[in-house]
């Protein structure tokens, strides 16, 4: 019976009393026979193995070579890339019409600016015959917006606040008008009586006088004001230069005081506006006004 038991079962250890294996002869834990016949066989320490120091270890510390770190592990965190930064969007800004054929119709201005003309830009007025193909470039720079004639004949202008320095030969508009300022005249040259005469108006002598044209349509002068006086007053009554049936007029709508090298534009409408032509480039603001062909529009935020 225990044999049968011995060749099916574990066989325990008398000493240690560890369950070894089917058929053991000797116990796996502490060596003895699992009969009991043999002492337990002492096993021989396990000594730690000896460690050679480097020749870095006898180095003084600074000169000590420290080993690689291993690189981090990527995370999801650290794999993902954040997203670009964006750059600061700039002004929104447009254009209205406030007066002429195309009232009311609103022009976006892209990032860079845009093109005005009859035929050719992104903002187009084709039954305008006072504007040219290429007309006027506007265009954005450093969040600013700038206007420039493109050799229009008519012209662009742009409306003055409260003053502006204008130069000989300068124009400017009002309502419907067109002024040029024409300068100082020279004083008339001393009569000799055996001389002809010329019809005309006589200046007088020793006195400088200023004097301002009307331009008609094709440039043409008309209505012209000679005056020593320091101003010259635009309106519609009781002025130097008077309409009546202008409704664009205010009643003093502005004055000219001449200057040594120009003359000083002063706006006295009340916001009805005074415009100068712009020559070459000039700076616009949210509010400023533009006039082009029969066109007056405004720019405005978005």
């Amino acid at each position: 019976m225990a044999t049968l038991l011995t060749k099916n079962l574990g066989v325990i250890c008398p000493s240690c009393d560890f369950l070894n294996v089917v058929g053991a002869v000797r116990c796996m834990a502490c060596g003895i026979a699992t009969d009991g016949s043999s002492p337990p066989a002492v096993r021989a320490p396990v000594s730690a193995p000896e460690v050679t120091p480097s020749a870095e270890e006898g180095a003084p510390p600074g000169l000590r070579r420290s080993a690689p770190t291993p690189p981090p592990r990527p995370t999801f965190e650290s794999s993902v890339r954040p997203p670009p930064v964006q750059a600061p969007a700039g002004p929104k800004l447009g254009l209205v019409v406030l007066a002429g054929p195309a009232r009311g119709q609103r022009f976006k201005l892209a990032a860079t600016g845009a093109q005005l003309g009859r035929a050719r830009g992104a903002i187009l007025f084709p039954d305008d015959p006072f504007i040219s193909p290429l007309h006027a470039t506007l265009s954005v720079r450093d969040g600013r917006l700038f206007v420039r004639d493109e050799g229009a004949a008519s012209g662009v202008y742009v409306s003055i606040n409260n003053t502006e320095t204008i130069p000989t030969g300068g124009t400017f508009s009002t309502g419907l008008r067109l002024f040029r300022f024409i300068g100082a005249v020279e004083p008339a040259q001393p009569w000799n009586h055996q001389d002809v005469l010329v019809y005309g108006f006589a200046v007088p002598n020793n006195q400088i006088h200023y004097m301002v044209e009307e331009v008609l349509l094709g440039d043409r002068g008309a209505r012209c004001v000679l005056s020593p006086g320091p101003t010259l007053t635009f309106g519609q009554g009781r002025c130097d230069f008077s309409f009546p049936n202008d409704e664009g007029l205010a009643p003093r709508h502005c004055e000219l005081a001449p200057l040594p090298d120009g003359a000083l534009l002063k706006d006295l409408s009340g916001g009805l506006g005074t415009y100068v032509r712009v020559m070459g480039e000039r700076a616009l603001k949210p509010g400023d006004r533009l006039r082009v062909g029969q066109q007056t529009l405004q720019v405005e935020a978005l």
